[in-house]
């Protein structure tokens, strides 16, 4: 550097403007940028074998010549840690599942579509066990392999006139151009024999799929049906029980909607299945036990009050559930009545979960400092032992220290949140702070590695992921606050933990940028009208912005959700509380200059909004950009167009902060 900077002639205040973006960038060469998620590899399908001496997963890894994902099934020994890719030239695999210490069962691809098959993984010979005309979405096997389960969609009728392609609109997606057809539940003994279960109705809607249980003596199998294949009746939904050997089919208990995930219980004689809180759809959803003898329905989860994600039962009659919990994944182990936090050593966020009668369990998940890898907890009380380096490079990384933040906002709630600082972070100097805030809105930011929180403080920014009201770590009461406030009272918790990070000496006042995707972006198109004099800038991405859009016209459509209770087209008083309590209220307000970003055929979130915050922010003359990428789904799948949304969100961001840049990394 001393020897480069002699060959040249300029004034010490030009060698100085020189020098800060060099030493930046040597500075910032041993963080983690964006691009470097073109190196990682992700862990899926995590499921340990019966006796407990292997894992089964899935690897994926972004091919962006290809422009998609190369994908591999790997048997792990959990002894020596040795890796078997028994499955790549599967086309498209998916649901692989033990069946035996041989044998897997998985989805792929056949000349006649997605059908399940076997792998047996001495000899990689495959079996095709199905034989569906329209392939087949979810399987599962009973206990004692006799009988196998699957669902598969209703074919097509014969079209008689091909020009007449007119369909009845119901509870579903702008998107949608022709009816969605019903799927249905098949049980077969013998290949290609399969008998129909459900008379009515149908095992799938275009939100949610029926789970699929087996009772361990292999009787009953339990399953969810809906009334119509249509997402928007995701929620008129009932659980029940099927005896492949009797043919008798009745319900599970006498509700009449929002049950789902049914699990029969050890011993045969419970169902366990999930269930909004007094049937509120914007409580959790506890679990609660049915007994099939009297029909007794009790909550199991209320007094725990977790959102909890999955059970698995022991040996012993004992339970393990999983879910988040405060600032991090959480694993208790629940025996008579007494919940236990189990000991997950440093795994911060807890992806997969697969774990044996006996206790013996392999976890997937993320530390402060390693991106997902695969851990073993031979026993209960064990701590965990990693068994894969995937993303070893993560490690070696210079990455941002991470804290779990509380403050007060009002109606007495304490919200959290996770702030993630720069890799080279001095507390006497004074940094940028960015928002990145988290969708759902029943979802929640936690501690451990996360990809654009360390790309965002590798710049040299301050991040703040706050857990507004309505975010699921924090048990019923905060969750289901946002009911009928999908605005105002989230807003003022994230404004009040904003301006308690203000009050740092460490937070520059001038320079704080706000960005999110899905809800986040709600939140922050909420936030940069309703409070317009804070926000040097603002990334929106896929933002529902209009109540009555996200009403009408996304998938989700008339379902009762979270904040939204009832309809706005109730009464007038309905509807103007609607438009009062959108972003768009506030649209006329806002200075910040903000990048726009949708998928053209967004199904979760339309893009008609993302049109509404442009054409605003055009017609006031505020700095915008509107980015769109074509096609559906709700963010990206591939990963050149994912890896655009990305760099354009940093971009956006750090052409906005031009001050502070100007100076460097270093102020």
């Amino acid at each position: 550097m001393n020897i480069y900077l002699t060959r040249i002639s300029l004034p010490t205040s030009m060698l100085i403007l020189w020098l800060i973006p060099i030493l930046g960038a040597i500075a910032q060469q041993d963080r983690f940028r964006m691009e470097d998620i073109n190196r990682m590899v992700n862990i899926s399908n995590l499921e340990i074998s019966p006796d407990g001496s292997r894992a089964l997963f899935m690897t994926s890894r972004r091919n962006l010549e290809n422009n998609n994902y190369d994908r591999a099934l790997v048997v792990l020994n959990l002894t020596t840690k040795e890796q078997q890719v028994v499955g790549t030239d599967l086309s498209d695999i998916s649901s692989p599942a033990w069946l035996n210490k041989d044998d897997v069962a998985l989805i792929a691809y056949t000349i006649t579509g997605r059908q399940v098959q076997v792998l047996n993984l001495k000899t990689g010979e495959t079996k095709v066990i199905t034989k569906s005309a329209t392939g087949v979405m979810r399987f599962a096997y009973s206990p004692d392999e006799k009988w196998l389960a699957y669902l598969a969609k209703e074919e097509k009728p014969t079209v008689t006139n091909s020009y007449n392609d007119v369909f009845e609109v119901g509870d579903n997606d702008m998107f949608f151009t022709r009816a969605p057809m019903p799927s249905h539940l098949y049980v077969t003994e013998e290949v290609g024999t399969a008998q129909r279960v459900n008379k009515e109705g149908t095992t799938s809607t275009g939100l949610s799929t029926s789970s699929l249980s087996w009772s361990g003596d292999s009787k009953i199998l339990a399953f969810t049906q809906y009334t119509t294949p249509h997402s928007g009746s995701s929620d008129f939904s009932k659980n029940f029980l099927y005896s492949p050997a009797t043919k008798e089919l009745k319900p599970a208990t006498g509700n009449k909607d929002n049950e789902s995930t049914p699990r029969i219980a050890p011993g045969n004689q419970q169902v366990w299945f999930t269930y909004p809180r007094n049937g509120v759809a914007a409580n959790i959803s506890d679990w609660h036990r049915v007994e099939l003898k009297g029909g007794v329905i009790t909550n199991m989860t209320e007094t725990f009050d977790r959102q909890v994600y999955d059970i698995t039962w022991l040996e012993d009659g004992s339970m393990l559930l999983s879910g988040p919990d405060q600032s991090s994944s959480g694993l208790w182990h629940v025996k008579q009545g007494k919940f236990t936090k189990v000991n997950v050593g440093p795994l911060l966020r807890i992806s997969d979960v697969s774990v044996t009668k006996k206790g013996n369990m392999v976890l997937s998940g993320m530390t402060a400092d390693r991106a997902i890898e695969i851990y073993h907890k031979p026993t209960l009380v064990s701590d965990p032992i990693l068994l894969t380096g995937f993303n070893n490079f993560v490690h070696e990384l210079k990455l941002g220290r991470q804290e779990m933040f509380s403050w007060t906002s009002k109606d007495g709630l304490e919200p959290n949140g996770v702030i993630t600082f720069p890799p080279d972070f001095f507390p006497e100097k004074k940094y940028p702070l960015v928002l990145y805030i988290h969708g759902g809105p029943t979802a929640s930011s936690l501690l451990g590695f996360s990809n654009l929180p360390q790309a965002l403080a590798a710049k040299g920014w301050i991040v703040f992921e706050p857990n507004y009201r309505g975010s699921n770590n924090l048990g019923n009461a905060f969750q289901s606050a946002i009911a009928k406030d999908p605005s105002e009272g989230p807003g003022h918790d994230v404004i009040t933990g904003v301006n308690a990070l203000k009050s740092r000496a460490y937070v520059d006042n001038n320079q704080v940028v706000v960005s999110g995707w899905s809800y986040g972006g709600w939140m922050s198109s909420w936030l940069i009208g309703r409070y317009p004099e804070v926000w040097k800038a603002a990334v929106v991405g896929a933002a529902p912005v209009d109540f009555t859009d996200m009403y009408s016209l996304n998938d989700l459509n008339r379902m009762r959700r979270h904040a939204i209770v009832e309809s706005p087209y109730a009464s007038e008083s309905n509807l103007e509380w609607a438009y009062k309590n959108s972003p768009i209220w506030h649209f006329s307000k806002i200075k910040a200059p903000t990048l726009i970003m949708s998928k053209t055929a967004d199904s979760r979130v339309t893009v008609t909004g993302s049109y509404k915050l442009f054409g605003a922010l055009r017609d006031n003359g505020v700095e915008t950009k509107f980015i769109a990428y074509p096609g559906p789904d709700h963010f990206p799948a591939d990963p050149v167009r994912s890896m655009d949304v990305y760099e354009r969100w940093i971009g956006w961001i750090e052409s906005h902060l031009n001050e502070w840049n100007k100076i460097g990394i270093d102020k």
